[in-house]
């Protein structure tokens, strides 16, 4: 039996016609054969297959064999005939084992594995020696496979989304990068999204050599876990977090409570239990943090994912509850969240809608009713916290007993700050040396234990008390001076504002300034002797005149629009203020080398950020413009922005991005946007982002402009659009250049003279279109 006769039972067997492919378009349901009618390539992609058919195993030369998205359970045992197989795709089936016979596999190359239900591989695996790309991401291994070990020419190995809980110190054999980054990696092992205690992702965030340090610490002296936790507790200011805190900690309720300013922080023994049944206790640190919706910004420094979240509302009055379970979103991940709901004594009726927050959210672990004055519903809220720090797995994190020596060491003492040279003299009393060092203070700092950041201007002090910086920073954005000077900041005014010397020395202030500058809360201006907070700039939208012919026009639309995104932007591109034109949600930026003008405004309302951009090279200062915001962005931990393309003739309209580059890649000329009953040119209005003429064959896209409007920005701020082209205009005013032209003709003449060819030969297309049976 030939090949083609296996491919016509196959397409009996899968109910499927395969076509003849080529090896550059081999992109759908098919297959290639070489010269000798060989089946070399085979491509099943979502053919609902359930089980492979036996004769597929026949094809022998298969050199790729694409079965990815199918429904496939287990391979037979035949599977190891195809053994001049390269590349194997098996990614989103339903595997949860593989046969001994796959060790046979020795010229497989790349194989996807990705998207199953593996719990573990066979030991044949490790005969795969030629293996040099594996994915298997997304599968339900709970340990590393030991037969991954012997992979020698192993250069990229996806293991994120599993179940991972330890790593052996032979990992390190494989002469491999560990990162915990998921994305494309050149060398190295992905692990990110497994609940790792050993070496926890701290650890395995700072590199190989940190890594080498963890093992090598564990190896030499006694361990235990960790069992620490940050509870951190967030909501509006006077809902009432500090007085929850007073009821966890079985503290006195104090009516006439004070504010908090900055932070708080107490520690809170918890009874519970580890993995293994065992009961242990827990130290919970309970940070409460002041819900002024000023110092929210302040929160990027403390707030962390593999952590607890408590969201306390107000029974009394409206909250903003999806800010807030955003805004742990954003910092904390999937962290598990505990709603509640306090004072419910002063409003019984108050609630929020439990199913659809909880659908929407599923981070939230449990909804809880409370008043702090009667001690309603405390006792139930102990509990879930108990049980909802099971699932958090840096509890089971393995420490040396010398980290342990400097933490307690650290915690004990009464200082708000120390240098370097202590913290080295400290980690060397204890006989930690060298990258250790830096491998403990980062865990330290993840933790929220000591506050510590790298940069040279920053790395020498070690914040024991984040306090002490956030009431720092808290004394000087509520300042009356610079609440009267609308967010300007004298810094000669720091000896009055920060007037205890012994808590605030003046050779510290540029230490906090600085800090206020990497977390981009402001930025230094006139020479350095001021300070601009973008936060307390003006509100009202300043008049100015942005008249202009071919404006590009974008939209960013958010699910949540941190309040910070604006403010940071102003930070990074403040060099490019133009006339001082900035207030508190939008910048007018000039860009000397484009000779570009641009406006970015932000309705925090309804949650987008809008940007025009005109001048020579406006596409190219759009695309730096677009690259600072997606910076920002990136900065959160989840945060989702749509990219929209407001139509030339009618604003009102966008179009997403993304929509836009698939229809141009799938060759559809035409957008129809059905509530105008109108079509409108796919290059054109790409064209309008960048330039289209430069991607041809090139399927990766940056955005650049659009074309087609005037606004000005007038009186009373009021914005006024006006159109010098109609949208059934596809034809630009300018004059085509001579290369378009000569392009133009080439194509003409190649389609005439491969006209003539198939009118001469095609006597000879015919026999061999009867010849493989195509006609």
């Amino acid at each position: 039996m030939t090949d083609l006769d296996i491919i016509k039972q196959l397409e009996q067997e899968i109910g499927r016609k395969l076509k003849k492919q080529d090896e550059i378009h081999f992109n759908s349901v098919g297959y290639i054969i070489n010269a000798q009618n060989q089946v070399i390539g085979l491509s099943l992609y979502d053919c609902e297959i359930k089980q492979i058919p036996e004769c597929l195993c026949s094809l022998i030369y298969l050199q790729k064999l694409y079965l990815m998205s199918n429904k496939i359970e287990q391979l037979p045992a035949s599977f190891g005939q195809l053994q001049n197989l390269s590349e194997l795709d098996l990614d989103g089936n339903q595997l949860k084992e593989l046969p001994a016979s796959f060790g046979q596999l020795q010229n497989l190359s790349e194989l996807r594995l990705y998207n199953n239900q593996l719990k573990e591989l066979p030991a044949s695996f490790g005969q795969l020696q030629n293996l040099s790309v594996l994915w298997l991401n997304g599968n339900q291994l709970k340990e590393l496979p030991a037969s991954l070990l012997e992979l020698e020419n192993l250069q990229q190995l996806y293991l994120n989304s599993n179940k991972i809980s330890e790593l052996p110190k032979e990992i390190l054999k494989l002469n491999l990068e560990i990162l915990w980054e998921s994305r494309y990696i050149k060398k190295g092992i992905a692990l990110e999204n497994n609940p790792l205690t050993s070496p926890p992702p701290e650890v395995i965030k700072q590199g190989r050599q940190a890594i080498i340090d963890y093992f090598n610490a564990l190896e030499e002296e006694t361990k235990k876990p960790l069992n620490e936790i940050k509870i951190l507790l967030v909501g509006d200011g006077s809902v009432g977090k500090t007085s929850l805190v007073k009821a966890l900690l079985g503290l006195p309720f104090d009516l006439n409570e004070s504010q908090t300013h900055g932070i708080n922080i107490n520690p809170h023994p918890i009874q519970t239990q580890n993995k293994q049944g065992e009961n242990i206790e827990v130290t919970g640190h309970l940070w409460d943090f002041g819900g002024q919706e000023i110092m929210h910004a302040t929160h990027q420094f403390f707030l962390s994912k593999r952590s607890l979240y408590i969201l306390v509302l107000d029974g009394r009055k409206e909250q903003k509850t999806e800010y807030w379970l955003k805004h742990i979103e954003s910092f904390g991940g999937d962290s598990p969240v505990l709603v509640v709901i306090n004072k419910v004594d002063e409003n019984p009726g108050f609630e929020v809608d439990r199913p659809f927050l909880q659908r929407k959210y599923p981070s939230i672990h449990s909804f809880h009713r409370a008043s702090c004055k009667k001690s309603t519903g405390i006792k139930t809220l102990q509990k879930s916290l108990i049980k909802a720090l099971t699932e958090i797995k840096i509890l089971q994190t393995i420490w040396a007993q010398s980290w342990f020596n400097v933490k307690t060491e650290l915690e004990n003492l009464q200082q708000h700050y120390i240098s370097y040279e202590y913290y080295k003299n400290l980690c060397e009393k204890h006989k930690i040396v060298d990258s250790a060092q830096t491998t403990l203070v980062h865990f330290l700092r993840d933790l929220g234990i000591i506050l510590h950041f790298d940069e040279f201007e920053l790395c020498d002090t070690y914040v024991l008390e984040p306090k002490w910086v956030t009431e720092a920073i808290y004394k000087i954005i509520n300042s009356p001076q610079l609440a009267e000077n609308n967010g300007i900041f004298q810094l000669k005014w720091l000896n009055d504002i920060l007037n205890d010397n012994d808590r605030y020395p003046r050779d510290k202030y540029h230490y906090i300034i600085r800090l206020m500058e990497k977390f981009e809360l402001c930025y230094k201006i006139d020479d350095n002797e001021t300070i601009l907070i973008p936060d307390l700039l003006e509100v009202h939208e300043p008049t100015f005149d942005f008249d202009c012919d071919n404006t590009l026009k974008f939209k960013l639309e958010y699910n949540f629009l941190p309040r910070a995104i604006m403010p940071r932007f102003i930070v990074k591109r403040h060099r490019e203020i133009l006339n001082k034109l900035c207030w508190r949600t939008g910048v007018v930026l000039y860009n000397k080398m484009n000779q570009a003008t641009a406006v970015i405004k932000a309705d925090n309302e309804d949650k987008n950020i809008q940007i025009w951009v005109t001048g020579q090279q406006k596409r190219d200062y759009f695309a730096t413009v677009r690259q600072t915001l997606w910076e920002i962005h990136d900065s959160f931990e989840k945060i989702n922005v749509k990219e929209l393309i407001p139509l030339p003739d009618n604003p009102n309209y966008t179009v997403e991005y993304i929509e836009l580059i698939g229809y141009y890649e799938l060759g559809q000329e035409q957008y129809l946007v059905g509530k105008l009953k109108k079509f409108y040119s796919v290059k054109q209005l790409l064209d309008g982002i960048e330039d289209m003429s430069k991607k041809d064959g090139n399927t990766t896209y940056n955005i650049g402009e659009i074309k087609g409007a005037n606004f000005s920005v007038g009186e009373n701020n009021q914005q006024t659009m006006t159109h010098e082209k109609s949208a059934d205009r596809t034809q630009n005013d300018e004059k085509p250049s001579p290369k378009f032209i000569y392009e133009k003709i080439a194509i003409i003449v190649g389609a005439i003279g491969g006209f003539i060819f198939l009118l001469i030969n095609l006597d000879k297309l015919l026999e061999m279109l009867q010849k493989y049976n195509i006609l």
